[in-house]
């Protein structure tokens, strides 16, 4: 009677901890998984996207043909160059899973976008505690923080 006790807790205790192991592999699962699609793609941008659209490049009313000037050949402007401030440097994003680019520095602040791993960014400023860098994306000029360690500076040695 004492070995069939002895079996039946063994049996009880076995079954017990592979449910619960089940269950924290589970977990753990689950986690890693909501971490990954916590962080939003980058807004896909188009062509036809009104915030791209100047009053520069609308097409200009229509003209009576009487009034019409001669055609002139067309000159495109060249794009501004955004101003590069002191103190800013170039670097590129080395988190793997890229990284959140938001409206100030901290977490509760709006999410504006994100720069994929590898991207190229400048630099530049850091917030007070070291912990926020601002940067803009050298791809399309948008401007906001990320978390500060996730970048490294073009002109240092790999680590």
């Amino acid at each position: 009677m004492k070995g069939f006790l002895l079996g039946v807790t063994k049996l009880i205790l076995g079954v017990s901890f592979a449910l619960v192991l089940l269950s924290l592999t589970g977990v753990a699962t689950a986690r890693y998984f909501m971490a990954k699609l916590s962080v939003l793609p980058p807004r896909p941008v188009f062509d036809n996207d009104v915030a791209l659209q100047s009053a520069e490049s609308a097409p200009p009313p229509p003209v009576p043909a009487e009034a019409a000037p001669p055609p002139t050949p067309e000159t495109e402007a060249a794009p501004p160059v955004p101003e590069i401030p002191p103190g800013s440097y170039e670097a590129v994003v080395i988190q793997p899973i890229g990284l959140v680019l938001r409206s100030g520095p901290g977490a509760e602040h709006q999410q504006l976008g994100g720069v994929d791993y590898n991207d190229q960014v400048l630099v530049l400023e850091t917030d007070p505690g070291e912990r926020w860098v601002k940067v803009r994306i050298s791809s399309s000029g948008q401007e906001g923080w990320v978390k500060a360690g996730n970048t490294q500076a073009l002109n240092e040695a790999p680590q």
